[in-house]
């Protein structure tokens, strides 16, 4: 068997450290020059698979404590401690000079010696893409159903743009809920979630569940709990309901990110640097509440009283007689023999924001 050393990562960690923490790091890989013609064209592609060499890795264990979750298999891991020392880390490549590639997300210290480099392409990398289009929540389900709800919380970001406690408890009780009643959601109106709350923790909610505004799934109630109920239109009465009994855990369990976040968010007074640093311990909190037993924080009901919605309507459309725009017929108003839109008649109108549904008034 024969691995040859191509290149070298050049980066600032010269020891290891967490492999997140080395993920945020810009690196370059400096490729040898006998291999540099190999290179041609590499600038096409916006990602790339480094293969490299643990050359500082020692021993190994086929059964142990992993770095998250329980102790399991090596081969279930990414663990540098290998019979063959090599890993893999798909990185995006920010940009090519000469021999040396600028990377982002390599989880690599400085010096390590790379044996191969590959472009990374979905048609090839991802088996599942045919999977992912006839079932487009495919991977969330799978997260769901192996209860990988790290990786649910991780994906959530995307949609909330930020990782804090309650998107974490919203994923966790989404999750756990629909785990446990056995519902796959194809956003169709047959798996339902009742949310009590407009809060962070509803976004967890619509991600990980799948129930959104948009496909009418999610039912909103202004009650002002951190509370969800989730069931299946086929049998309404088998339904869970999580209620967030443990309301002052952030004041009790971290008091120092209730600090910041009364003087960043609350009062709206933090220093940029606060404000990351606030954002940097409620991802830490997020992770670390993600994996926890949702007992711990919930009270949670089966099986309780509550009526759903008819499936949405479809409506007729008419359209408004000033500003000609389309509107839901249900919307709409007639005044005077003319069909106007709540905007065109000054008309009062109910408002979801930050604190609620709000009636409005006129254009205020």
């Amino acid at each position: 068997m024969k691995v040859t050393e191509i290149g070298k990562v050049i980066n600032k960690h010269k020891y290891p450290v967490d492999s997140d923490e080395m993920k945020k790091t810009t690196s370059v890989i400096e490729i040898r020059e006998e291999f540099a013609d190999g290179l041609d064209k590499i600038e096409n592609y916006k990602y790339l698979q480094i293969v490299f060499y643990f050359n500082q890795s020692e021993d190994y264990n086929l059964i142990g404590s992993r770095r998250k979750g329980l102790p399991r298999g090596l081969f279930a891991s990414r663990s540098s401690r290998r019979p063959s020392p090599l890993g893999i880390t798909t990185v995006e490549l920010l940009k090519r000079e000469g021999n040396h590639l600028s990377i982002y997300g390599l989880d690599a210290i400085d010096q390590t010696p790379v044996v191969d480099i590959k472009p990374y392409t979905a048609f090839m990398d991802d088996q599942f893409l045919s999977l992912q289009k006839e079932t487009p929540r495919y991977e969330i389900n799978k997260m769901i159903k192996y209860q990988n709800r790290h990786e649910l919380l991780l994906k959530s970001g995307e949609l909330h743009g930020h990782f804090c406690p309650y998107l974490a408890l919203g994923v966790m009780a989404a999750a756990d809920g629909l785990n446990k009643l056995g519902l796959i959601n194809d956003g169709m109106e047959d798996v339902m979630a009742v949310v009590e709350t407009n809060s962070c923790f509803s976004d967890g909610i619509q991600f990980a569940a799948g129930t959104t505004f948009g496909n009418n799934s999610l039912i909103y109630r202004d009650f002002g709990k951190t509370a969800v109920t989730f069931l299946g239109r086929n049998n309404p009465e088998n339904n869970i309901r999580y209620y967030l009994a443990n309301n002052d855990f952030i004041t009790e369990d971290y008091p120092e990110a209730e600090k910041l976040f009364k003087k960043v968010i609350k009062e709206r007074n933090g220093s940029e640097e606060e404000s990351e640093e606030m954002k940097e311990l409620w991802q830490k909190i997020a992770f670390s509440l993600i994996e926890k037993d949702p007992e711990n924080y919930f009270k949670i009901e089966k099986n309780i009283d509550i009526a759903l919605p008819d499936y949405a309507p479809i409506f007729e459309d008419k359209h408004c007689s000033k500003c000609q725009e389309k509107l839901m017929a249900a919307k709409a108003i007639e005044r005077n023999n003319k069909i106007l839109c709540q905007d065109c008649a000054d008309s009062s109108y109910f408002q979801l924001e930050g604190s609620g549904i709000i009636k409005k008034v006129n254009k205020l």
